[in-house]
């Protein structure tokens, strides 16, 4: 473990990293088509390279090396005639079961969280990003930090404070692991600490949209479902899209224009996955509040997933987790087209809109789609005609803008009759 910055501090040694690996799939976990189950496509976002894939049986896992002996030795038969650079297993692992495991078979081992940590560490693009990544594996780091590793039992002894130059040793007598262990909670301090000030930065931006009463629109859903797609649908926009877990991880804010409201800004960010590791939760957190503020969450779903129902109950824990839960939501069934339906807005018994059949990849859905997003996002929304004279055109202008005009009839004596639509509020401000 280690990063780039003043100096290079190594943590502990582990076997070196590499390509080649050696897959152990859960068999609870898994899905019956392990090519395209989500731990395959987390494997191939990370741009590893299987060459064997293995099933663990075991119903519980074994306390000192999570999986059991037997699937221990036959990976380490394995190894003793072929070769690998990394042994990546399905679920997570404890620190002792990762030191266990690599001391055992002496390749580097990695569970599900260090591998969705490092798909993310590839897949940062801004500062912000990179920052936020660097924390939730400093942090991921800590927890296996500790005295099992032998170099780090070792004292320094016979050096003073700072003699050896950025070595990040103290006094006499520290050991190599109490430097380590303080070296890098003055990293962790330091990130949180910039990090701090971007919260507080997007804090400042989303009090002067509150007062300037522009709705917040915010795209969440499990990853790969199509949110960046359909981001760029709405906007009319060139956001990065790739057919791949977390192809999005830093925050994207576009205006738009929503028929009734006018000027509303949408929210891409991170995609969703089952069990997102904690560490990510509380980094990511200036850009998960962006969803946590929204006025409404358009919650993405693959409409042609055989488990989509199981990734919406994923995504609402999540939700949940980073206080979410209550914002509105409205369900966008995406990718139609697969499943060969039309485009469809499903209403509940008072008439609101709770679910809608689209795709991103056909514009001809983007109207109604903004209408059905409007009519949720709108506080009580009314219809009014009424006629303007030639001297209210600075009215007529701001009705245009707010994308409140539904019809309008030009007279003959310059004057006009419209037909308005828009929120309650806004109409009585721009109409005093």
């Amino acid at each position: 473990m280690c990063w780039r910055g003043p100096r290079l501090i190594l943590f502990f040694e582990r076997p070196k990293e590499g390509l080649k690996a050696i897959v152990v799939h859960s068999v609870i976990e898994s899905l019956i088509d392990e090519k395209r189950s989500e731990f395959s496509e987390l494997i191939l976002a990370a741009g590893l390279s299987p060459v064997l894939v293995l099933k663990n049986l075991r119903q519980f896992a074994d306390p000192r090396f999570f999986l059991g002996k037997g699937k221990v030795e036959e990976i380490n038969l394995w190894l003793k005639k072929n070769t690998c650079d990394v042994i990546v297993l399905e679920d997570s692992l404890t620190p002792s079961q990762e030191r266990n495991l690599e001391r055992h078979l002496k390749k580097r081992v990695i569970g599900r969280t260090g591998l969705i940590l490092d798909i993310f560490a590839k897949r940062a693009r801004t500062h912000e990003g990179k920052l936020q990544v660097e924390l939730a594996k400093l942090k991921h780091e800590s927890s296996r930090l500790v005295g099992g590793w032998t170099h780090l039992d070792r004292q320094r002894r016979g050096f003073g404070s700072g003699a050896i130059s950025g070595s990040g040793v103290g006094g006499a007598g520290e050991t190599q692991l109490e430097a380590d262990q303080r070296i890098l909670s003055g990293r962790i301090k330091h990130i949180s600490r910039q990090l701090e000030k971007v919260i507080s930065q997007r804090r400042q931006n989303r009090r002067f949209r509150a007062k300037s009463e522009i709705k917040i629109i915010a795209l969440a859903g499990y990853t790969n479902a199509g949110k960046s797609t359909l981001f760029n649908m709405i906007c009319e926009e060139g956001v990065l899209v790739r057919d791949q877990l977390f192809a999005t991880l830093d925050t994207t804010i576009r205006r738009m224009k929503l028929p009734f409201v006018g000027e509303s800004l949408l929210v891409d960010t991170v995609g969703f996955i089952k069990a997102l590791p904690p560490e990510l939760v509380a980094a990511f957190k200036a850009t998960l509040e962006e969803v946590a503020k929204a006025d409404l969450i358009l919650h993405v779903v693959d409409s042609s997933s055989e488990d989509k129902l199981k990734k919406v109950s994923d995504v609402n824990k999540i939700l949940a987790d980073i206080g979410a839960s209550h914002i509105p939501q409205l369900m966008i069934y995406n990718k139609r087209d697969v499943r060969k339906k039309s485009f469809k807005v499903d209403r509940d018994k008072s008439g609101l809109v709770k679910k809608i059949w689209t795709t991103s990849l056909n514009s001809t859905d983007r109207e109604s789609l903004l209408e059905a997003i409007a009519e949720r996002v709108a506080d009580n929304l009314v219809t009014k005609k009424f006629n303007l004279s030639p001297h209210q055109a600075k009215i007529r202008a701001d009705l245009y803008s707010m994308s409140s005009v539904v019809d309008e009839e030009f007279l003959s004596d310059g004057s006009s009759n419209l037909v308005v639509r828009g929120e309650r509020s806004k109409l009585i401000k721009v109409l005093a």
